[in-house]
């Protein structure tokens, strides 16, 4: 878990089936001392990891990624710029079609990330609830 440790939120708007963060990168974390030495970059792993810790907290719901449509990083995330990074998250929720009133099993999620005014990064998938999982 990356939250409160790689990064941390300073600004959180929940809606239905849409959130907005505003988020803060801990730049003296030892993943950004190989990522890469004397210049610093988010990677693209843990931008994943931060779309997935925000999905699951909006959803009340741990979540596992099941499969990934599009993952675009456009531009690199460091220090030299505006230390805070946007994500936009959408999510459409599935439910078991033996009876919709059990918790969701899974999710398309798209979101995207935005660092300095520009977008960063982009990605469109699914999610199961960590509960249904049985990798």
């Amino acid at each position: 878990m990356l939250l409160n440790d790689f990064f941390i939120i300073d600004d959180w708007q929940p809606g239905d089936g849409l959130a907005r963060a505003i988020l803060r990168i801990n730049w003296g974390h030892p993943i950004l001392e190989g990522h890469f030495p004397g210049r610093p970059v988010v990677p693209g792993a843990c931008l994943l990891q931060i779309m997935k810790e925000l999905v699951s907290m909006a959803l009340g719901n741990e979540i596992r990624l099941i499969r990934a449509d599009q993952i675009k990083f456009i531009s690199m995330i460091g220090p030299d710029e505006d230390e805070t990074v946007w994500m936009n998250l959408t999510w459409r929720q599935a439910q078991r079609p033996e009876d919709p009133s059990l918790p969701p099993a899974g999710c398309q999620v798209t979101a995207e990330g935005i660092h300095a005014g520009d977008i960063c990064f982009r990605f469109k998938g699914s999610f199961q609830a960590g509960s249904d999982y049985a990798g």
